[in-house]
Formats: structure tokens, sequence, C-alpha cells
């Protein structure tokens, strides 16, 4: 009962900020030592942060619906049981477009905005554009200007 209330509790206020119901965001760990550490400005439902091995995130960072960023992953291309935890990093301002998915140890910069559906292998840096699978950089945006 008490945990319908809180429940309950937690949905009416995000709703009531403008927040996605938490219950369409998945924030998870296998590890007891995994950290998760910002609050994204906006976070589109039905995403997925596996922060097992450190996700963080910076300010003002909007997040696309259906958007996977993993810090752990143990499809290694190894025989061995081995098991890839590298953190994640996101810079101030940044934007990631919807059904981005955001692999161990990529570091996207600030103000760096990624195009939907991209897969990011690689870091991305400051006030880049980055698109297509695996992602790559299209445009500076001070080129833009």
């Amino acid at each position: 009962m008490i945990k319908s209330f809180i429940r309950n509790c937690i949905v009416f206020f995000a709703r009531r900020w403008g927040l996605p119901d938490p219950s369409l965001v998945i924030f998870k760990s296998d590890y007891p030592d995994g950290k998760l550490v910002g609050e994204p400005a906006q976070i589109g439902a039905f995403s997925v942060i596996d922060y097992g091995g450190g996700v963080f995130i910076g300010k003002n960072v909007k997040i696309g619906y259906g958007v996977i960023i993993l810090s752990v992953s143990t499809i290694t291309g190894s025989k061995n049981n081995i098991v890839l935890k590298k953190p994640v990093y996101i810079g101030d301002d940044a934007e990631i477009g919807s059904n981005v998915v955001v692999l161990p140890g990529v570091k996207i910069g600030k103000n760096a905005t990624i195009g939907a559906g991209a897969v990011v292998t690689e870091n991305v840096p400051d006030d880049s554009v980055a698109v297509g699978m695996p992602a790559h950089i299209v445009r500076i945006k001070s080129d833009i200007l």
C-alpha cells in the first residue's frame, strides 16, 4: 500500500512538472558500483539508461524518445566472459535525437547534437552534429553560424 502511494505521488508530480511518466523511462544497473549523475532537462518516454559503468549527464541535456544509453556490455566479440564497463559522459546543452543508441565509453561534447537513429560508437566533440550508423560528424556548429 505504501509503495503504491509513493508511486502515485511520483507519477502525479512528474506529470505536473511536464516530465514523462517515470514508468516509461528505465534507469537500471546490475552492478552496485554503478553511478548515474545529473538530471537531463528533458528525457523522452521509452528510453533506457543502463548506468552500471557510470553515466554522467551535464546540465540542460535533451534526450529524445526511445534513446538507449549503455555503459555496460557483455557482447565484446570475445569467447571469454568479459564484461565491458566504461562510463558515458554527456556534456552540457547536448541534444540526443529519438532512437539513438550510445555505447559504453563514449563522450558526447558540450552543445553536441546527435541525429535521430544514430549509433554512437566513438566520442563526439563539442559543438558537433553527428548522424548515422555508426555516427559520424557531418558539421561543426560554429561553421553554421
